[in-house]
């Protein structure tokens, strides 16, 4: 399924800080969510890529990630 740009995830993941690492958890469902999310950013164009469609924000207040979740942001930046 292609997404557009504007799409949050349906399932939720849960996104941890242990021993100075990130570390994402998620189901299946979960994690081929998140990368769709990749992939739908890694596909909009320079011009999308300065608007608020470059990225997508995870946090348990959200409802888009599981309960203790550290507030998460996945942020396109073509000139990385």
């Amino acid at each position: 399924m292609k997404r557009n740009s504007f799409v949050e995830p349906v399932e939720k993941l849960k996104i941890l800080y242990k021993n100075g690492e990130i570390e994402i958890q998620g189901n299946r469902e979960g994690l081929k969510d998140l990368g769709e999310i990749c992939l739908a950013l890694s596909e909009l164009s320079d011009e999308e890529a300065k608007t608020a469609a470059n990225h997508v924000h995870f946090a348990d207040y959200m409802n888009n990630a599981e309960d203790g979740s550290i507030p998460t942001t996945v942020l396109l930046k073509p000139n990385l």
